[in-house]
């Protein structure tokens, strides 16, 4: 199943990638538009908005204003900041991390960043939660949950065994028909895709079955025809653009 999208405008004046013009009309969007034009917006953020697309991926997901959600694996916290303005003041948002990420991870990177992007109650409605993916806690509390490029990371360095387990502890902390929003990297059989940071769209869909969610929408708002699924995806001619899958599973 495929989602039709609004066309995103570039606002070339500021340097900022926009959201649709429906931001006149749509408050989510006027959110997000806002936050990406904050003065006090981390530096790390501002090259990402045009290949994480967050106002689409969120319409896509269903998201609405005064959700409980969380950003599952958050690393520097892109999605989280994102989050924050999409579900607004009365929404609340698991800005998840492990304490191994947070400290030893690029040498201290991922701790700096989210120090920075949280100091002085500057995202009031985002709540950082150290916790191991295993045992995310929440039970039956959020609406909706996003994994966004790490379940390849998951599968490929931990298996299959693992990776059904931190899957489990996500469902555990959604609510009856709450949603997983997956997006990762595609790979193609036969070639190292561990290596390549990827994996195939198959293996995600499995995965989430064997957990008891139901993928029920599948977009291609990431697809690119021109990535070959040959490269890492860091090499510097795909890096945030390769071709990725975007799943939107629920708990029945």
């Amino acid at each position: 199943m495929k989602q039709t999208f609004l066309v995103l405008v570039l606002a070339v004046a500021t340097g900022f990638s926009s959201v649709p013009q429906a931001a006149e009309l749509d408050p989510m969007a006027a959110r997000i538009q806002t936050q990406m034009r904050s003065s006090d917006r981390h530096e790390y953020d501002l090259p990402r908005d045009p290949h994480r697309k967050p106002y689409e991926t969120f319409q896509f997901l269903g998201l609405n204003a005064g959700m409980t959600v969380m950003d599952v694996a958050a690393y520097a916290g892109y999605t989280t900041e994102m989050l924050a303005a999409a579900v607004g003041v009365d929404g609340v948002v698991y800005s998840q991390n492990t304490q191994r990420v947070l400290e030893r991870y690029a040498d201290g990177y991922y701790q700096r960043t989210m120090d920075e992007r949280l100091a002085n109650n500057r995202l009031p409605n985002v709540v950082l939660h150290i916790h191991e993916y295993e045992d995310l806690g929440l039970e039956g509390q959020l609406d909706l949950a996003f994994l966004g490029n790490m379940l390849h990371d998951f599968y490929n360095f931990e298996g299959e065994e693992v990776t059904l387990s931190y899957l489990r502890s996500i469902r555990k902390a959604l609510k009856p028909g709450g949603v997983l929003g997956v997006t990762d990297h595609v790979g193609t059989a036969g070639l190292n895709n561990t290596d390549l940071h990827r994996m195939e769209p198959d293996q995600a869909r499995a995965l989430l079955e064997k957990v008891g969610f139901v993928i029920e929408a599948e977009s291609d708002l990431f697809a690119n025809p021109k990535d070959g699924h040959n490269m890492q995806v860091y090499e510097e001619s795909i890096y945030r653009r390769t071709d990725r899958f975007l799943f939107r599973a629920r708990k029945l």
